[in-house]
């Protein structure tokens, strides 16, 4: 099960479905990404927009049914894989990690 989010537009969701790892140039980065594909939805939330936002009353497209979600991946310092995917501003991106729920 994994869980995918669209800040803009204000939703969550989770589900189950398939990954593969392809070598097809998607992403920001060169090189093999995991591509998954939620094909059941089980959940799904929205959050309430936030007194900064421009317009908080504005309607938000709801959460699909399904979608496709591409991770890059790469290695840290101790080597370890990390898996993340990049938002924001195309000219100053930020990362999101997924770790692991440990024990």
């Amino acid at each position: 099960m994994w869980q995918e989010f669209d800040f803009d537009d204000g939703w969550r969701l989770s589900g189950t479905g398939q990954w593969e790892l392809t070598d097809e140039r998607t992403g920001w980065n060169a090189g093999q990404h995991v591509r998954m594909a939620l094909t059941s939805r089980m959940a799904s939330a929205t959050r309430t927009p936030d007194s900064a936002e421009l317009d908080p009353s504005s309607e938000h497209e709801p959460a699909p049914e399904t979608c496709t979600w591409t991770f890059e991946l790469q290695r840290d310092d101790m080597k370890q894989l990390l898996l993340y995917f990049s938002f924001g501003d195309p000219d100053s991106r930020s990362s999101y990690v997924l770790q692991r729920k440990q024990p």
